[in-house]
């Protein structure tokens, strides 16, 4: 393939993403610091300090009892939050009720409620992501315009999945674009001495030099970044369809969900409760940890998945990236506590939980989240740049 055939596909693909990953560098520069963000804009909602120095937080379960009690009619709590905060209130996701005389779901004013852990308080509600105006929602419309660019599904995941698989594509022809043309002259400097003015910017020149300069640079110093936040873009959009078809080629990743098929309408009430539930979700991790030689190091939560008739429970354990909440989950039945499902320990999970940790940053802490946040305005800046040399090339040949 030529080079003149590759710069064209270069210059096509980035034009097809840049404005693109302008809007996610910068909406993901922000959202590494998420958790923060939401702390510092949302006090109200987010914080719950203890109301003395030796108050204690209430039992998982009666605040889960406490939620449901507090949610409207027609909204199920369907998760116990096993791992808590001294400082943070507890983030309760509601779930739709079924309505029986059409079989949808129920519309929902809130979708998330929040309690305080030490008296059971109701702190306030709100609709995620609904309004950038809006003080409650400011932040997770952020996250909603970073992740699905405010589209509702499936659009939103087709056109992102597409964007980060041109923007990978993008990444290996960008690296190969910068590499030393071959020449048939001799010459006295060597391959690497000719590589490496691409890896710097210029002192002087003019706007369109220097705007190459950054443009060029700052895609090699980048590069390997870009090319995991590309891949991980796939998987998150693309999973099915694109990226375990290809991965599957290094690792299969075993479909949690597998052996729980859809059921035609969603559980009203699970013959388990949820203590029991724990208990027998609890005893299955811990032979599965004790088979598979990994150590449970924190419970994460307990969830009711209706349309599965199943309790997925999640811990940190030995198998996740370190840092991370935890994604080691185990699949009990509903009805009897058997085991339907195990994810943690295939080659394929561990491979998509470190994408995803990277591309979130969920890992090694704030010097980490401080470096994908410094990385979010990079791509923001050379794809800003690579706009830029595009507009000034159009406006000389239209001359």
């Amino acid at each position: 393939m030529s080079r003149q055939l590759l710069l064209r596909l270069h210059r096509w693909a980035g034009l097809a993403t840049g404005l693109f990953l302008v809007l996610a560098g910068l909406t993901g520069s922000l959202l590494a610091f998420e958790e923060q963000l939401e702390a510092w804009v949302n006090p109200t909602l987010f914080v719950a300090a203890p109301p003395t120095d030796s108050a204690q937080q209430l039992d998982p379960f009666a605040l889960r009892e406490l939620a449901q009690r507090a949610a409207p009619p027609q909204a199920h709590v369907d998760t116990v939050l096993l791992d808590r905060q001294a400082d943070r209130s507890l983030r309760y996701i509601l779930s739709a009720r079924t309505d029986p005389a059409t079989g949808r779901p129920m519309p929902l004013d809130a979708d998330e409620l929040f309690l305080s852990p030490y008296d059971g308080t109701v702190q306030g509600t709100r609709l995620w992501g609904a309004s950038l105006f809006q003080r409650e929602t400011a932040v997770s419309f952020l996250y909603r315009l970073h992740y699905a660019l405010a589209l509702p599904a499936p659009w939103s995941a087709r056109i992102l999945g597409t964007i980060g698989l041109l923007w990978t594509f993008n990444c290996l022809i960008g690296l190969w674009l910068t590499l030393p043309r071959r020449s048939a002259r001799p010459s006295a400097r060597g391959w690497w001495q000719r590589w490496r003015t691409a890896w710097r910017i210029g002192p002087s020149g003019h706007a369109t030099r220097l705007t190459l300069d950054v443009h060029r640079a700052a895609g090699l110093w980048l590069w390997l970044a870009m090319l995991v936040f590309a891949w991980a873009s796939v998987m998150f959009n693309l999973r099915e369809s694109v990226y375990r078809p290809f991965m599957s080629i290094v690792a299969v990743t075993p479909d949690l969900w597998a052996g729980v098929p859809t059921q035609r309408a969603p559980m009203l009430q699970s013959t388990l409760d949820w203590k029991s539930a724990h208990a027998a979700a609890r005893a299955a991790m811990a032979a599965l940890a004790a088979e598979k030689h990994f150590t449970v190091n924190a419970e994460r939560d307990l969830r009711l998945v209706r349309v599965h008739g199943v309790y997925a429970y999640r811990v940190r354990s030995s198998l996740d990236v370190p840092g991370t909440p935890g994604s080691t989950t185990v699949l009990i039945d509903a009805a009897t506590g058997a085991v339907r499902g195990f994810a943690g320990d295939a080659r394929g999970h561990k491979l998509e939980e470190w994408l995803g940790a990277l591309h979130m940053a969920r890992a090694f802490g704030t010097p980490y989240k401080a470096l994908v946040s410094l990385f979010g305005l990079g791509v923001a800046t050379l794809s800003l740049a690579g706009l830029l040399l595009w507009y000034r090339r159009t406006r000389q040949t239209s001359r």
